[in-house]
């Protein structure tokens, strides 16, 4: 797992970045397009969460190695990157649906079957990708995610549901951003608790001896950057795309609205009847520039 974490400062000098193709934002901006794609793939091919998470961090290793100046098709990158990690966490899709969700979703249509050439090129360059991805990745396709911590630390403090779903989604979209490249899964799980904490308006409890105590204890100034990169990607002009995005994908549910409950296949996601889960994330979104490091003042 050591080849896939770098400092900060080592991200400046990612391929896009050092070609001089592009801005250190302008990557950051790619990479959050090529994750909110996956995202939105997900649902469609109705996939665990698990498998996601795991597509978009595929997505960041790639774009660790080679340029998205070089490989400008990000959508089909993203699209290689949904289909390898359907494998690997053992939630298999036909590479046919992973094109024809791709397009629909794309070119907003409910059906896409008026193309059969784009349709084949798709298909053929996702299967010659996956060989350029799973070398990119020198074949090692183990992921840690943060939810197994999460699960930990939200036991531990037996939050409410709300305070559940909302630290749960930041997990969830913290995975567009590269923060998976700098800080260990617990850490970033760590902070996903205290935003939860902070967006519900609450004060955490006090549970000297547990293990996010001590994190907090031992690494607060680690914690306050995870929180401050999680908030950026919350950013004023996002959030009007974001509504957008819920609204055009009003056909499924948002996997990042949806808390997952451990099975034999990953983290599937669990509906809650009757319970606002919409609302919590829009108050999230909300409230997340609000927040600052007074997440670890509590």
């Amino acid at each position: 797992m050591d080849q896939w974490m770098f400092t900060a400062q080592e991200l400046q000098y990612l391929p896009s970045i050092a070609n001089g193709e592009m801005s250190a934002s302008e990557e950051r901006r790619k990479r959050t397009q090529g994750c909110t794609f996956i995202h939105h793939l997900g649902c469609r091919l109705d996939v665990p969460q698990l498998t996601v998470a795991t597509a978009m961090v595929f997505f960041h290793r790639f774009y660790t190695r080679h340029s998205f100046g070089v490989y400008r098709e990000l959508e089909i990158i993203a699209a290689t990157c949904m289909y390898l990690a359907c494998k690997v966490e053992e939630s298999s899709r036909k590479v046919s649906d992973v094109v024809g969700y791709s397009l629909i979703h794309l070119h907003h249509r409910d059906k896409y079957n008026d193309d059969k050439q784009l349709f084949m090129l798709w298909r053929d360059k996702i299967l010659r990708y996956e060989l350029v991805l799973l070398e990119a990745l020198c074949f090692d396709l183990s992921v840690e995610h943060p939810y197994p911590s999460l699960l930990v630390f939200l036991e531990e403090l037996r939050v409410s549901e709300r305070i559940y779903h909302a630290a749960w989604g930041f997990a969830n979209d913290s995975l567009r951003t590269p923060l998976c490249l700098i800080y260990e899964p617990q850490i970033i799980a760590a902070a996903c608790v205290l935003l939860g904490y902070r967006s519900c308006r609450q004060e955490i409890p006090n549970h000297r001896g547990s293990v996010l105590a001590q994190i907090m204890d031992d690494r607060s100034n680690v914690l306050g950057e995870v929180i401050k990169e999680i908030m950026r990607s919350y950013g004023p002009r996002d959030l009007p795309d974001r509504r957008n995005h819920r609204q055009n994908d009003s056909t499924s549910t948002s996997n990042r609205n949806r808390a997952p409950v451990p099975s034999s296949n990953g983290y599937r996601h669990q509906r809650v009847n009757g319970h606002p889960v919409a609302r919590v994330v829009e108050s999230r979104e909300r409230s997340a520039n609000n927040l600052g490091s007074s997440a670890l003042s509590s």
